[in-house]
């Protein structure tokens, strides 16, 4: 019985350490379930700092990525321009074909603005001689060393006679007539429209009809030419704003060169 005893005793005090070994080991474990939890916590509050350095690191790297493209583009143009001039410089016959290109255009510009320019006719009042749209050589250098003469074919800037008679000021628009007096001469229109000038009467075939109207007697003044159109009763002309003052000239019609159907010279015109 005292064996049993005992061994009762024994087996409590086994079953009594087996509870404090229990217990110590469940608060162990949550000693370090809450260290563990802490951890976590930890470690999910890094990865949430974590989670958002790389939104301003990202930030950075867009910046510097379009920064650095920028600096590309600009690096790019010049980078053309520099094989552009590589291109120049390796190829002869380019360097050739711009100078030829930059030649032919200065000598045609200093043609244009010294010697001869290009005209277009607007309007009908030069009719037959010149229709709508044809287009003429205009001499601007003869005029320094040759007079000008009677049936000359000049195109001018009109005076201010012209501009008071329309009713609008001068939009520097040149004009085309046919110089029919010049200084000193006595014009007149009469008898069914023929021309007088110093009292005999002028054989016209190049106009279009007879004028229908009277003129003059007039006496051109110094320094002044009487201009009229070919197509008498269709032109705005000296018969109606008066004389033409030669320094508004600027070149006389030598030469038709457009469309190719009306190809040739000027008619009735002296050279």
């Amino acid at each position: 019985v005292a064996q049993g005893t005992w061994s009762s005793r024994r087996s409590d005090s086994c079953a009594s350490a087996a509870l404090l070994a229990a217990g110590a080991g469940g608060a162990a474990a949550g000693v370090r379930r809450r260290r563990s939890t802490g951890r976590v916590v930890r470690c999910a509050a890094d990865g949430d700092m974590a989670s958002k350095a790389p939104d301003a690191s990202e930030a950075a790297k867009q910046s510097a990525v379009a920064a650095a493209g920028g600096q590309a583009e600009k690096g790019g143009d010049k980078g053309i321009i520099e094989k552009m001039m590589e291109k120049l410089d390796k190829n002869p016959e380019l360097q050739e074909d711009l100078k030829t290109f930059f030649t032919s255009l200065t000598f045609a510009l200093c043609i244009r603005g010294f010697l001869v320019e290009p005209r277009f006719i607007p309007s009908l009042s030069m009719y037959p001689n010149f229709d709508i749209g044809d287009q003429l050589a205009v001499d601007k250098i003869s005029k320094r060393w040759r007079d000008f003469q009677r049936r000359d074919v000049v195109v001018f800037y009109p005076p201010p006679a012209f501009s008071a008679f329309v009713g609008r000021p001068d939009s520097g628009e040149a004009l085309i007539k046919r110089i029919v007096a010049l200084a000193g001469d006595t014009v007149e229109v009469k008898q069914g429209g023929t021309l007088y000038v110093n009292g005999e009467a002028q054989e016209e075939s190049f106009t279009n009809e007879a004028a229908k109207y009277q003129y003059g007697p007039v006496t051109v003044p110094e320094g002044c030419v009487l201009v009229l159109g070919d197509n008498r009763n269709q032109s705005l002309d000296g018969h109606v704003w008066g004389f033409l003052p030669v320094e508004n000239i600027i070149g006389r019609a030598t030469f038709k060169f457009w469309p190719p159907w009306h190809v040739g010279g000027i008619a009735a015109s002296p050279p």
